[in-house]
């Protein structure tokens, strides 16, 4: 008897609904998409965030250079290959394990170091693609959030290409609460209490 309580407090802590696609709770308007940074080149084409109700296509941004030699970037501040401010971003808040597939691509003639993607877990960066890898990478990825969730396509200098990133598969299960755990754990301990007792006895 003690045993099936404890499997049923343990399931009753873990189970979570699982959330699958971009509806409900995790549908589209319920992300803040944002285009961070200046473009400062020639003929600028911002990046954008287009959604589905199964999938998310990022495109980053791109501009001509400012700088005949084509050398220059086009984003204030932007640097080759290195996270800089100008990104398109999609996040949404809440705790929870996010996983996804996610298929990238960039025509940016100076390979995939020119345009990075990632997530965003709790307000912090974490690139997927290779900068040194293919022109075009997929892979899938799960990670835990406390806070809050999302994905971005950084131009880094922002000229010579852009990048897009179409995420599917996305699912989002909670994580157990720290009160459920304390309960579950408080259980456990009093059933090994009784059971130390029954022995004694």
């Amino acid at each position: 008897m003690t045993h099936r309580l404890l499997i049923a407090l343990l399931a009753a802590a873990a189970a979570s609904p699982a959330l699958a696609g971009f509806v409900g709770p995790t549908d589209p308007s319920h992300f803040t998409v944002s285009a961070l940074g200046t473009l400062i080149g020639a003929s600028p084409v911002p990046g954008s965030a287009t959604f589905t109700s199964t999938q998310l296509t990022l495109m980053g941004a791109n501009a001509v250079s400012p700088s005949p030699a084509d050398q220059a970037p086009a984003c204030q501040g932007g640097v080759y290959s290195v996270l800089g401010p100008c990104q398109e971003q999609a996040v949404i808040s809440g705790a929870g394990l996010y996983s996804f597939h996610w298929a990238y691509t960039t025509a940016d003639d100076g390979g995939p170091a020119g345009d990075l993607f990632g997530v965003i877990v709790d307000g912090s960066r974490t690139t997927l693609s290779d900068l040194g890898g293919a022109l075009s990478q997929s892979g899938d990825y799960a990670v835990t959030a406390a806070s809050s969730f999302g994905w971005f396509v950084n131009c880094t200098d922002c000229i010579g290409g852009a990048a897009t990133a179409v995420i599917t598969n996305f699912n989002v299960a909670s994580v157990p609460e720290p009160g459920s755990l304390a309960l579950v754990l408080t259980a456990v301990g009093g059933m090994g209490a009784a059971a130390l007792r029954q022995r004694r006895a």
